[in-house]
């Protein structure tokens, strides 16, 4: 936001260096661009007639440019030279290029226009005009370009119908210098690159400056260590995990194998004996199965083979019959032969159910007994003990390695889950009567210089605590508020500084701390009454809050006050014969 402000605060000072104030040619002659004043010379920035009659200045901003133009009083039948000065506000910088239309609406008729393709040089349009009736005028200057398009009403100037009366009238209108002047011309405010911002009415609220640090939030941070002492293996098939890498709660990370007693190893080894024999004789049990599983198959085509012969046999016996040819003799010997093949049959089935049965049964034991026997001895024939991550985050610390002894509770990872983080900061026990239960506050981080969050607004945080114990040594009481973190922006361990509101000041005058420059202990700023003078201004302040504070006297709301080059501006206020002298055009 003060970048935006610094933007528009030299846009003002720079429209602030043009000065405002033409007539249009409707009834005038024009004059010629780009031409020397006074014959030709090079001419000072005193406009003064003859007379000795002060020219008339005027300074106005747009939302894109300052202008400060200075013209004489106008006479019907004079030549009037108009000094126009513009500054673009986006940039700071006087314009360089581009065009002017010099528009003059009379007091009766339609407007009259008068052209420039280029300024006379940085920043300034020497329009000239005569105008050949007295009476109200209207000035519009419209500017175009790549540089800047734009168009400034300047609003109306009067002509005199005599020289006695513009006199008249410039007297008239004489008032005494304010003191404090400080003249300051366009050019050297486009040398220091000043800038100018309004005053405004503002909601400021006093703050608390805290030290703080990023934070775990409570539950977040898990420290990973065996619980028991043993050599460290990676999960089966993956590796430790690594710095940087995601563990989600529950998932194994590593496997801790515990050393064994030498009665231990000595049965571990009979064990492991006692189960190859175990796995051989398995293996000579399915090789029998095997065998008889082919012998069981051999019956089984043999008796569908009998039965299917018994069947065509009875069905010929059947037909024969009935053409009187067969007998019941053969006829019943049929049948009986059907009926032993069809028992063959059945028996033979049965005994393929029974042999796949117990060859099916014997598969399941031997996978039952190959996961046991993997789950008790573990990829080694040893017994291994699962590390299983406490929380869901990321590894930010492995002290170990594969293979490595680590003793029972010695930290082997860290984890820490920064979805959310917590910032804490130390309040002193005497500024306590100050807070609220729960405060606002800011946040700033010396990583990122210049950035700042609202905790409770547009970071989006909360509240947390407000300690209950003073610390006995520093007299502090920690304040804590957490944080989202989708960015990752905020890193634990980080240290920062916490903006603690106390109150607030409501629709006070406020400016840029900027603005504010110290001359022998005073503070003081430095407002701008007209493109080129400025006034400087003792101040009485109050808060300060977000890079702007309170004015309880010196500034009113909407006067412009120098920002940067404001000390430029001091060193002008000491000597100002070397900053205010007249400059050529």
């Amino acid at each position: 936001m003060q970048d935006c402000l610094r933007t528009l605060t030299l846009a003002a000072v720079l429209t602030l260096s043009v000065v405002a104030g033409c007539d249009r040619p409707s009834e005038g002659t024009p004059g010629t661009n780009n031409r020397d004043h006074g014959g030709g010379g090079e001419h000072a920035h005193d406009h003064g007639d003859e007379e000795g009659l002060e020219p008339i200045s005027v300074t106005l901003f747009t939302s894109k440019v300052l202008l400060f133009m200075e013209y004489p009083h106008l006479v019907q039948g004079e030549q009037a030279e108009f000094l126009a000065h513009f500054s673009v506000l986006s940039t700071g910088e006087p314009m360089r290029t581009g065009s002017l239309v010099f528009e003059v609406t009379p007091p009766t008729g339609l407007p009259v226009n008068l052209t420039f393709d280029a300024p006379k040089r940085d920043g300034l349009f020497v329009p000239e005009w005569v105008f050949k009736t007295p009476g109200e005028y209207r000035l519009r200057l419209h500017l175009g370009g790549s540089q800047v398009q734009d168009t400034v009403d300047v609003g109306t100037m009067i002509v005199h119908a005599t020289e006695l009366g513009a006199e008249n009238a410039a007297r008239a209108a004489a008032t005494d210098d304010p003191p404090d002047l400080v003249p300051f011309l366009l050019e050297q405010q486009w040398k220091v690159g000043l800038l100018l911002t309004a005053a405004a009415q503002q909601t400021l609220t006093h703050r608390i400056v805290a030290p703080a640090r990023i934070v775990p939030k409570h539950g977040t941070s898990a420290v990973v260590s065996p619980p028991i002492a043993g050599r460290l293996s990676p999960p089966n098939g993956a590796h430790f995990p690594r710095v940087g890498e995601r563990v989600e709660a529950g998932e194994v990370i590593a496997f801790v194998e515990p050393a064994l007693p030498a009665t231990d190893a000595v049965q571990l080894i009979a064990n492991q004996t006692w189960i190859q024999s175990l796995d051989l004789e398995i293996a000579f049990r399915k090789l029998d199965l095997d065998v008889k599983a082919a012998e069981i198959e051999r019956g089984v085509l043999a008796a569908k083979a009998k039965l299917d012969f018994a069947r065509r046999a009875k069905n010929r016996e059947d037909e024969l019959l009935e053409k009187g040819i067969g007998t019941d003799q053969q006829l019943d010997k049929v049948k009986q032969d059907l009926k032993i093949a069809q028992a063959e049959h059945d028996a033979a089935m049965a005994s393929k159910r029974a042999n796949d049965a117990v060859r099916k049964h014997l598969a399941e034991l031997h996978a039952k007994a190959d996961k046991d026997i993997a789950m008790s001895q573990g990829q080694t024939g040893r017994r291994h003990i699962p590390i299983k991550a406490p929380i869901s985050g990321v590894v930010v610390e492995s002290a170990s390695i594969e293979g490595e002894h680590v003793e029972e509770h010695v930290p082997v990872f860290r984890i820490i889950n920064a979805e959310h983080v917590w910032v804490r900061a130390n309040v002193s026990e005497f500024d306590l009567g100050l807070l609220s239960a729960h405060p606002d506050a800011t946040l700033s981080l010396p990583a990122f210089p210049g950035w700042r969050t609202d905790i409770l607004g547009e970071a989006g945080g909360q509240f947390v605590h407000l300690g209950t114990v003073v610390n006995e040594v520093s007299r502090v009481v920690p304040i804590t508020y957490e944080l989202p973190n989708p960015d990752g922006r905020f890193r634990v361990g980080m240290l920062a500084e916490v903006h603690v509101a106390t109150h607030r000041a409501v629709d006070v005058v406020a400016i840029p701390e900027e603005a504010v420059v110290m001359d022998n202990g005073r503070p003081i700023a430095f407002v701008m009454l007209g493109g080129e003078t400025f006034q400087r201004r003792e101040l009485e302040l109050g808060i300060r809050d977000n890079g702007f504070v309170e004015i309880e006297s010196g500034v009113e709301i909407g006067e412009r006050v120098a920002t940067e080059g404001s000390y430029a501006l001091k060193l002008a206020s000491q000597s100002p014969s070397s900053f205010g002298a007249g400059h050529v055009h």
